[in-house]
């Protein structure tokens, strides 16, 4: 799983110097997966989970998309929506849970 596409590139709300991106990955995330090795918040009924890596935020939803807030450029948001993918990926195989 990897981002594919970058859909928009927005200001973020909490800091206008800093960029919120909206990205779509290759497949559908398994979110309880996400939520479980990125210590999220997961949503069954809204099909999101959200998480926190210092000050960044991100956002899966169900259908692919995904959200990162208070980055400053596409690539610094697609370098960290996919090594939040393979940090989770790597847990679950290292505790055989995929």
């Amino acid at each position: 799983m990897r981002v594919i596409s970058v859909e928009q590139v927005l200001p973020c709300i909490a800091d206008p110097w800093k960029l919120r991106v909206i990205a779509q990955l290759d497949e559908c995330p398994d979110l309880p997966m996400l939520a479980k090795y990125l210590q999220g918040r997961y949503s069954e009924g809204l099909g999101v989970v959200m998480a926190k890596s210092g000050y960044r935020e991100i956002t899966f939803y169900s259908d692919g998309r995904v959200a990162v807030r208070m980055v400053d450029t596409t690539e610094e948001a697609e370098k960290f929506i996919n090594s939040m993918l393979a940090m989770a990926c790597t847990k679950a195989l290292i505790l055989d849970d995929l």
